[in-house]
């Protein structure tokens, strides 16, 4: 039986020696006479090819599959990679640390609360402001007993921005609720035109959210007549209305004072 020697021993000798291996033991006999060999210049493996014994033949591949396994085992080498270009300048270049900064900071208000005052409110027809459900506003005549119905308004008064005008302009805003209730008005887009709308809400703070600017109005006071207008803040041009129909819901035109009442008087505080 023939002994093939592990990889080992046969790293430890030279491939070209003019020595093989026994069949009973593991010491170095000569190499029979040859008839043929053959190299392969672009591997680097010599191949022998003898006569004789069969047992011989195969030790002769023993010894073949070793030494292939051994040039297997040499390391390859692949092509300059990005990656081989960043490990060279972390070599040369000294590393640069980064500091990460987190702040905040805090932007001014659309709208700065300053105080609330109650008013009575009237059209120019003197139609009075009821509350009819629970969020529906409505305007109609009372007398006698039922003028306890109306509602007051619990005006809400704020400091615009300078950009935004101011009480020197005649334009204040205001957010406008009922008085007793966590309700304000309005103003939100409905299909293709602003609506006005009762919302249960608490605004008696700084406005910084532009999508709160809905529960203001900017109050257009005419001191000559005694009178004031409600323009929307969200939608300009838009103003707080009541129909010319009494027991009619409280709306917002565009058309202000044309077919409905938009001109109201304020008493009390």
């Amino acid at each position: 039986m023939a002994f093939v020697p592990d990889l080992d021993t046969l790293e430890s000798s030279r491939l070209n020696e003019e020595t093989l291996y026994g069949p009973n033991c593991l010491c170095p006999q000569k190499k029979p006479r040859l008839d043929l060999e053959v190299t392969s210049p672009g591997v680097g493996i010599q191949v022998t090819v003898t006569k004789g014994h069969l047992s011989r033949t195969f030790r002769q591949a023993a010894v073949l599959v070793a030494a292939v396994t051994k040039l297997l085992k040499q390391p390859s080498y692949n092509d300059f990679a990005d990656s081989d270009l960043g490990s060279f300048f972390n070599d040369i270049f000294e590393p640069v640390s980064f500091q990460c900064i987190k702040g905040s900071y805090t932007r001014a208000p659309v709208f700065r609360y300053t105080r609330s005052q109650s008013f009575d409110i009237l059209d120019i027809d003197h139609k009075c402001f009821v509350l009819e459900s629970p969020t529906q506003l409505v305007a109609l005549h009372l007398q006698g007993p039922s003028a306890g119905r109306k509602v007051k308004l619990d005006i809400a008064l704020y400091r615009p921005r300078s950009s935004q005008g101011g009480p020197r302009s005649g334009r204040v805003p205001v957010a406008l609720g009922i008085k007793g209730y966590r309700l304000y008005m309005s103003c939100v887009m409905s299909d293709t035109k602003p609506v006005l709308q009762l919302e249960e809400a608490d605004i008696r703070r700084d406005i910084e959210s532009v999508e709160l600017t809905r529960f203001i109005f900017y109050r257009l006071d005419s001191p000559a007549e005694g009178t004031t207008r409600f323009e929307s803040a969200a939608f300009p041009g838009w103003f707080i209305c009541t129909s010319l129909q009494p027991r009619q819901p409280v709306g917002i035109t565009n058309t202000p004072d044309q077919v409905n009442i938009a001109t109201y008087e304020l008493s009390g505080h």
